[in-house]
């Protein structure tokens, strides 16, 4: 499996997604958002990995941080 994206707008978010995600059993990592996203180099991502993207983007909106894309290298970023 290749690795799971979801973008957000900023470095807060993505911290307090991490947080989010981990607490629940997920691993996620924090990353600048890829190039062909973020041409202004300001969106962030958290690479999920232990559990589904869809557990993870349930989770993130759950917290009310809101989701610029998802997806993974598998398929583009949706």
């Amino acid at each position: 499996m290749g690795k799971q994206y979801i973008i957000v707008s900023s470095i807060t978010y993505a911290y307090k997604g991490k947080d989010i995600l981990e607490r629940k059993g997920c691993k996620a990592f924090i990353e600048k958002a890829p190039r062909n996203i973020s041409e202004c180099g300001c969106l962030y991502s958290l690479v999920v990995r232990g559990c589904t993207l869809e557990k993870a983007v349930s989770l993130i909106k759950a917290a009310n941080i809101k989701i610029i894309r998802t997806g993974s290298d598998e398929n583009d970023l949706s």
